[in-house]
């Protein structure tokens, strides 16, 4: 091994797991929630919204979900001048999450992630969405509101999305002057110690997947069989004999790029651009084609445990309302959902192109790009911990 091989592994050994790996990782929004800075943004409430007649008038609300998701300090005002309660639960995991659901506990809200919606309404979890009661609905910009990691296999829609992101690379354009077309060229000598990646297999290894036209890049799931795998592998382990270092996270690969120590980071979001120009630096931002796009969206559905409907459907279209989807946008640094709340939304929601949502069929692919989980895989496709495996193996190689 090389000087440089060793000193990657060393940084490896150090470095957290910071991408999704498995279907117990939250989705992109908590990363979002957790990782940003505080707003300042002060929720409102307009005379409407506090004197109308509210069906939530003196209820309790519990919702199972992601942090930051259920409209806490977004509705707080709405909720206090009506009298509500919210209660909010996370059991940990998202298998704890369907546990929850399906042993009848009693939910009026949950999250819908993209990555794991499309199971979690085939397993039964939620209620069909009656988009006539959301007077908001029609105001979803059409990428979303289209879109079929939505609904299920009836054609009914399951989730209502309240952000959304896109999947970019992130890089540094005075010293990149040809960004990269395709995850295949980090394997190139050009690119040995310019650039960060984070410790997981997941977006690396499908991407490399399509590019080999091992997968289409549509639908839920990576499926590769173990030949298939082996020629990743192969590749994944030049990509990362390239990679100068792991990213504890997207501050710590913004820092990187920063201080002048890496070119380009391989799991990036727009929030990179801002940071950096906080430290008097410029970045950029482009999409692998393998990527198409990356996305992902976080909504809320109607579990059918739910006890109060007609609240729970007062409360999502509030969520996607003008001013509180604005909020939410803000305060997630996620993109807004509601085309008119991309005209008011703060500077977190601004740094995303809508331009990517507008038309029925989005630019943005809202896949997960994971194989599937252990219990899942079909005969002769690999699973998450084959991937896991692998990666670990590679890790040890570099």
């Amino acid at each position: 091994m090389t000087t440089r091989g060793r000193v990657l592994v060393t940084l490896m050994a150090l470095a957290l797991v910071v991408a999704a790996c498995g279907e117990d990782e939250p989705a992109p929004t908590t990363a979002a929630a957790t990782t940003a800075a505080p707003t300042t943004a002060a929720p409102t409430t307009t005379e409407a919204m506090a004197e109308a007649m509210s069906a939530c008038e003196g209820a309790t609300l519990s919702f199972i979900g992601l942090d930051g998701e259920a409209g806490e300090t977004e509705l707080q005002a709405w909720r206090d001048a009506n009298g509500v309660a919210l209660e909010t639960n996370w059991p940990g995991s998202w298998p704890q999450f369907v546990a929850a659901i399906k042993v009848g506990d009693v939910y009026d809200l949950a999250t819908i992630a993209y990555h794991v919606g499309p199971r979690h309404i085939e397993a039964g979890l939620f209620q069909p969405i009656d988009t006539s009661r959301l007077e908001n609905w029609d105001k979803m910009f059409p990428g979303l509101r289209e879109n079929s990691s939505l609904r299920g296999a009836d054609g009914q829609v399951y989730g209502v999305p309240i952000a959304w992101g896109d999947g970019p690379y992130i890089y540094h354009p005075g010293r990149v002057a040809n960004p990269p077309k395709s995850i295949t060229e980090l394997m190139e000598p050009e690119w040995e110690g310019r650039f960060t990646i984070f410790d997981s297999p997941t977006l690396v290894f499908s991407m490399l997947a399509i590019a080999n036209g091992f997968d289409d890049g549509v639908g839920d799931r990576t499926n590769i069989n173990a030949d298939q795998l082996e020629v990743v592998k192969d590749q994944a382990l030049q990509i990362l004999r390239n990679a100068s270092a792991f990213a504890n996270g997207y501050r710590d690969a913004t820092d990187i790029m920063v201080a002048g120590d890496s070119d380009l980071n391989v799991n990036g979001w727009e929030a990179m651009l801002t940071w950096a120009e906080e430290q008097g630096e410029t970045l950029d931002f482009a999409f692998f084609e393998e990527s198409g796009g990356g996305g992902w969206w976080d909504g809320l559905a109607i579990p059918v445990t739910a006890d109060d409907v007609d609240c729970a459907y007062e409360y999502i279209d509030l969520m996607i309302s003008d001013d509180i989807n604005a909020q939410v946008g803000e305060n997630l640094v996620s993109g807004v959902v509601n085309s008119n709340s991309a005209e008011i939304a703060g500077p977190g929601a601004q740094i995303y192109d809508y331009d990517l949502v507008r038309t029925d069929t989005s630019a943005v692919s809202f896949r997960n790009a994971q194989p599937p989980e252990d219990d899942e895989a079909p005969e002769g496709i690999t699973s998450i911990s084959d991937w896991l495996d692998a990666w670990e193996e590679i890790k040890a190689e570099a």
